[in-house]
């Protein structure tokens, strides 16, 4: 072997090291991120308190942010520090083993220390952190405080006795509506939720959190594509905005490179725009589909998105760096539209009208083509809201032709994830919204869009793709035993909950083709050709295991899953005998 070859062949033997710990550190961080995931273990049960295990996940996340309104740190920030590792966000943000080592070892101690909280409390668990970790037990302490008022709460549970009040016709405390994560004062639960001031929305510390959301979001898809995208879709939901005070708004805000302004009452009523030196990217055109309940309780919002919008359009910026203003006089030179019809950006349902029907069109299987859903999409969401430059008030006026336009030129659709209790796969209005608005692009672009979800519900806030977050819930949920199991437990609704899942993960590639041709076949695998679990699922809930059969059925003989001719055939056979069951033939 010649001196080059033998140098090529070292050279070829570092690289492909260097691949291997690089694709082993990514794997060991997907099999953490599983690991670390909040799943539910069971469906909630009305009146019933958490028990040890689950009170112990909620602590341990609770404990991992700075809550400045109790006075008390992230415990991870105090374990990092007292280790001398440096910052917990330095640890998170490092890609090499020298990081995952720190945040394993960071990691560990904060979850034996909410272990040993929760069995000996407060005062054992900040003496062990103090030897451990160097931690001040004056500092532990305060966190421990305020974790024994939670977890007080959290072992018992009023509902039973709030919804006999409210029978009766008596006063229920009122309580706001969020993630316990987010806002541990929302115990103790069986009050009556209330929601917020539109005019406080966003709040100073919605619109901080979303920067760094929106600037991982844009860096992703120029990562992927080279480029910013130069209009994008964003899905907003009213409840959603309740629970985080406004975080998807203050996305949209970024994303158009604007601030709100607040007057001397602290209502947010106008806003500002950043100036591009601060900025440091172009000002990306924003299409925003609202959900019927958002128009309903954020008027006022929509009117500040609409506002932020134009101020936008009428900035003497540069095609290069503003977006809006391109798009929207491209448009106006295109078409002939006056300048209120081109820059209509805010899109909801007709007065008084609710959701997109998309979900319902799949659920029943009452579509051929898949631009159908687009749009029936495009036919329930077209109607504008806004104000003119007159201040004439635009409540709902149909504009199919100006959304049909806007969406022609969307690159990337989003939306924010705000829960930790429900993800893609939970409910249905995931793909009936994100899945629908993405589906319309796609015909009106003629070119699928990149979909994107944010998960700013962890300390690390990632944004995924679609299909980074349906392989992520899969396996932390539908494929989960911790999360079946659980599910099992509650026999007929249990059996009717995975049934959902499933039919919620085909949702997604009928919208979004967004799904693994291995999602199904380890469904299938799981729970219908193991004869055991069919027996259990069908003993429980026979409609359902009928369902959840057909669907694989649907999946494969719509082109969403290429499964083997042999599997195809033995759940026919499975789908055949379960519906003799129920008919009583067998």
């Amino acid at each position: 072997m010649s001196p080059l070859e033998q140098r090529m062949t070292k050279s070829e033997t570092e690289l492909s090291a260097e691949e291997r710990d690089r694709r082993v550190l990514k794997l060991y961080e997907q099999v953490v991120e599983i690991e670390q995931r909040l799943i539910p273990t069971g469906l909630h049960v009305f009146g019933s308190a958490s028990n040890e295990r689950e009170c112990a996940d909620l602590l341990r996340m609770v404990a991992s942010f700075d809550r400045p309104e109790c006075g008390t740190r992230a415990l991870p920030d105090m374990v990092a520090e007292g280790l001398n590792l440096g910052t917990y966000e330095a640890i998170l943000e490092a890609q090499d083993e020298e990081g995952w080592r720190g945040r394993e070892r960071v990691e560990t101690i904060v979850r034996k220390a909410i272990a040993l909280f929760v069995s000996e409390g407060g005062e054992s668990a900040s003496r062990w952190l103090e030897a451990e970790a160097r931690v001040p037990a004056v500092e532990s302490s305060k966190l421990f405080g305020l974790l024994s008022r939670i977890r007080e709460q959290l072992s018992t549970n009023p509902e039973l006795e709030s919804l006999a009040r409210a029978l009766r016709g008596e006063y229920i405390e009122p309580g706001p509506g969020a993630d316990i994560v987010q806002n541990p004062f929302i115990l103790p639960t069986g009050r009556n939720t209330h929601a917020v001031n539109p005019y406080a929305v966003p709040s100073v510390v919605a619109y901080t959190r979303a920067e760094r959301v929106v600037n991982l979001l844009l860096e992703r898809h120029r990562g992927e594509h080279g480029r910013y995208p130069r209009a994008m879709a964003l899905v907003l939901w009213g409840l959603d905005n309740i629970k985080t005070q406004g975080e998807g708004v203050a996305q949209a805000l970024w994303l158009l490179g604007v601030r709100p302004v607040r007057d001397s009452m602290n209502r947010v009523t106008e806003v500002e725009p950043v100036p591009l030196e601060k900025l440091g990217r172009p000002r990306i055109d924003v299409v925003m589909t609202v959900s019927g309940i958002f128009r309903d309780l954020f008027g006022a919002t929509m009117t500040l998105l609409d506002k932020a919008v134009r101020c936008v359009a009428e900035l003497e910026e540069s095609d290069e760096w503003n977006y809006v203003r391109r798009n929207i006089r491209g448009e106006m030179a295109a078409t002939g539209v006056e300048f209120e019809e081109a820059a209509l950006r805010v899109y909801s349902n007709a007065p008084g009208s609710y959701g997109t029907n998309v979900n319902f069109m799949v659920m029943d299987s009452q579509w051929e083509h898949a631009d159908a859903l687009g749009d029936l999409f495009v036919t329930r969401k077209c109607f504008a809201y806004g104000r003119d430059r007159e201040g004439r008030a635009l409540e709902g006026r149909e504009a199919r032709e100006g959304l049909s336009r806007a969406l022609s030129r969307v690159e990337a659709t989003y939306q924010n994830i705000d829960s930790f209790e429900i993800g893609v796969t939970d409910v249905d209005h995931y793909f009936e919204y994100l899945g629908g608005v993405s589906k319309a692009v796609e015909k009106h672009a003629s070119a699928r869009p990149a979909i994107y979800l944010s998960d700013a519900l962890s300390r690390d806030a990632r944004v995924r793709s679609l299909e980074e977050t349906v392989r992520l819930e899969t396996r932390t949920k539908t494929l989960n035993p911790k999360w079946y199991e659980g599910m099992l437990k509650h026999g007929f609704r249990g059996v009717a909950e995975i049934e959902s899942h499933v039919t919620n993960t085909f949702g997604w590639s009928a919208t979004a083709d967004a799904v693994d041709h291995w999602v199904y076949t380890e469904v299938a695998e799981t729970f219908v050709l193991d004869e055991r679990m069919l027996e259990r699922l069908s003993s429980l809930n026979p409609h359902s295991a009928r369902s959840l059969v057909a669907r694989l059925l649907e999946a494969e003989g719509r082109g969403f899953w290429a499964a083997e001719a042999e599997m195809v055939s033995r759940l026919r056979d499975i789908f055949s005998t379960l519906e003799d069951r129920i008919e009583g033939v067998a």
